[in-house]
Formats: C-alpha cells, sequence, structure tokens
C-alpha cells in the first residue's frame, strides 16, 4: 500500500473517532410499546469535554435516526463548532431509530391502497402510541440525562413527515417547531391532509414554525408538468405542493416551505433540514462578519441577539469569551480599530479577570 494512501486512511479513522466521540447510543425500556427502543445522541463537543458554555441546550429530535444520524449530525457539528460557525445554535441531537417503522409513523388505520400495499396497510395507525413513547417515555429520559433546555423541533421524513403533522395536529405544544421533509400527504386519498390543514388554518399556534421540503419525486422540468403529469406516483408531488400553497395563505402560524427540482424523495432529507433549520433560525443568527458594517455597535447588537436567542430557545445564554476574542480578531483583519476598543470594553465589562489575562498575551 501506498504511504500516501496509508496516511488517509489513518488520517480518514482518526477523524472518525473523533467524531463518534459526540454521538451516544443510547435506549430505553418502552412500558408503551413493550420493547426496546434506541437512539443516538448528538452532543456538542462542549459537554463531551465537560467544559460547558451554558447551562442548557435545545433539542432536535430527529426521526429515522438510523438513516440521519451520519448526515444531520456531521452538519451540526460544522455548522456550529468549525471555522467560527454560527449559522445554527449548539444542539443535542436525538436520533430516534425505527422498530416497526410503518406502524409507528402512519397516524391511524388505512386500507390497501395502489400507494400503499397490502401488507404495509395492515400494519398501519400506531403514530399516537408512538407519540406516547416520545412524549411520556423519551423526552423525560433525555431531560433528566442530559442538560436540555425546554426547546424542541422535531424533524420527520415520508412517513415521518406525517407522524410530524400528526403531532403538530394533535400535540403542538409538544415541540416548538417542525421540519417536514417530502412527507407522505396522499395518506387516505388526502383525508389526513385536508384535516391537518383544516386544524392548522383554525389554530392560533403563535411562534411555532413549520418548514416543508418538496423533492421533484415526478422527474418533470417543473412545477406546471408536474401537475399536468398523469404518473400514478405524482399524486405523491401534487399532495404536498397543494398543501403548502394552501396554507401559505394561513397566518396561523409561521411557515414557508422550499421545492427542490433537482432532488428525488431520497436525497432530499440532507439539503431540506439544512433548509430547514435555516429557516427557523433566520431571525437568529450573528455572523463575524458583520463587523465591517460601519454602524455594526458591538455591545448592542452581541446583547440583542443573545436575549433573542435565549427567548427562542428557552435559557438564559451570553456570549463566551472565546467568542469575544474570534470577534476582535476579525476586528484586527479590519483594521477597525475604534470599533475594536468598543468590543475590547465590552469585553471587560462581562469578565473582568478573563480579559486581563487576554490582553497581557496580545
Amino acid at each position: 500500500m501506498k504511504p500516501l494512501l496509508i496516511m488517509l486512511l489513518v488520517w480518514s479513522s482518526h477523524l472518525l473517532a473523533a467524531q463518534q466521540t459526540h454521538i451516544v447510543l443510547d435506549s430505553i425500556h418502552s412500558n408503551v410499546l413493550h420493547e426496546s427502543r434506541t437512539f443516538r445522541v448528538y452532543l456538542p463537543k462542549e459537554i463531551v469535554e465537560k467544559k460547558q458554555k451554558q447551562a442548557q441546550y435545545p433539542v432536535l429530535y430527529v426521526l429515522d435516526g438510523d438513516d440521519n444520524y451520519l448526515a444531520i449530525s456531521g452538519m451540526m457539528h460544522y455548522l456550529t463548532e468549525v471555522n467560527g460557525n454560527r449559522i445554527f445554535p449548539k444542539m443535542i441531537v436525538v436520533f430516534i431509530n425505527n422498530t416497526n417503522r410503518t406502524r409507528d409513523l402512519t397516524p391511524y388505520r388505512v386500507n390497501a391502497s395502489a400507494m400503499l400495499p397490502k401488507a404495509m396497510a395492515e400494519v398501519t395507525g400506531g403514530a399516537e402510541t408512538f407519540t406516547q413513547v416520545i412524549e411520556k417515555e423519551i423526552i423525560p429520559y433525555i431531560n433528566a440525562k442530559y442538560p436540555t433546555s425546554p426547546y424542541r423541533a422535531l424533524v420527520g421524513h415520508s412517513f415521518g413527515g406525517i407522524f410530524a403533522l400528526s403531532v403538530l395536529q394533535k400535540h403542538p405544544d409538544l415541540f416548538d417547531d417542525y421540519i417536514v421533509i417530502d412527507p407522505s400527504l396522499w395518506y387516505d386519498d388526502g383525508r389526513f391532509s385536508k384535516s391537518v390543514l383544516q386544524t392548522i388554518q383554525a389554530g392560533k399556534l403563535g411562534n411555532k414554525s413549520l418548514f416543508i421540503g418538496l423533492a421533484n419525486t415526478t422527474n418533470e422540468p417543473n412545477l406546471n408538468k408536474m401537475l399536468a403529469s398523469k404518473a400514478p406516483f405524482s399524486v405523491h408531488e401534487k399532495s404536498i405542493l397543494r398543501f403548502c400553497q394552501k396554507l401559505s395563505h394561513s397566518n396561523s402560524m409561521l411557515f414557508s416551505y422550499q421545492y427542490y427540482p433537482n432532488d428525488d424523495h431520497g436525497s432530499v432529507p440532507f439539503v431540506g433540514v439544512y433548509d430547514g433549520l435555516r429557516a427557523i433560525f433566520k431571525a437568529h443568527q450573528l455572523s463575524y462578519y458583520e463587523v465591517v458594517k460601519p454602524n455594526f455597535d458591538p455591545e448592542k447588537r452581541i446583547k440583542t441577539y443573545y436575549n433573542n436567542l435565549s427567548a427562542k430557545l428557552k435559557t438564559p445564554l451570553q456570549i463566551s469569551p472565546e467568542e469575544l476574542e474570534y470577534f476582535d480578531l476579525f476586528y484586527s483583519i479590519n483594521q477597525d480599530q475604534k470599533g475594536q476598543k468598543r468590543l475590547r470594553n465590552y469585553y471587560k465589562k462581562l469578565y473582568p479577570n478573563k480579559y486581563d489575562e487576554w490582553l497581557k498575551k496580545h
């Protein structure tokens, strides 16, 4: 084997091992379903290293955990902990694995249809029971074992998408935000979709948000061609688009959706979850590059950002010394001594001892 290849393999194994230390395999015995339920828990690096910078962390619950844990945990790690990224807040992510997917994720029993084979139809309808597993067993376990805040969001794809919508319909306060990717809204010949839509339109869901990602499952060049399609499977894409269009006219909750013409049902979860998280936290982002703005007031902007984010995530948050030092670096690069002085005054106000230690090194 060539030396370079050996080096790459060694480096890759170290990288994978480092990433895996952030992911814990955990489980409970469900008294509701009388079976063991496993899940992986992604933890921010600072929790793993016992250097927590905040007392509580928001929690993202992801269905189909076996399929999604590597992609989403990698995304979360990179966009919260690498290269100064602050795209999303640092979160604990719980990836719930399946035992009987069709049973657990479908809202009620239905008969077989062109979209649902008989063998699958016979085990449908367990979503309400599985919701009780999550609400009364998994969430309390996670809250007791890990440093969680009261904020929770739910991610579901396909059957997981209609499960998330069923939770939103019947238990809206169980989660604060919902990311639904290419949901099976053809379920029960569209009656489930209609019922959820009526509930959302009639309800007052405050600041809760729903993001829906829609894939190009008909492989048509545009949505008009898709709507005109006679292909049997086109009902999947049509049902989602029509649901989104109708919900767009409702003011009962924060809602947005995105169409992905270059992704099908299998590939859309990765980009859909990314855009869903971007949509949820759109108003709660702070970039170090903002220092280039002539009217950027570091103390005012940082305070406002953390106050708003604290309210969103239901836990008190404050900028860390390390983040302030990163802002200082950007001021240096931008050669803005006036702004840098204001930032340093704010640093000294928050962390006087830490500031004096840091200043001696500079």
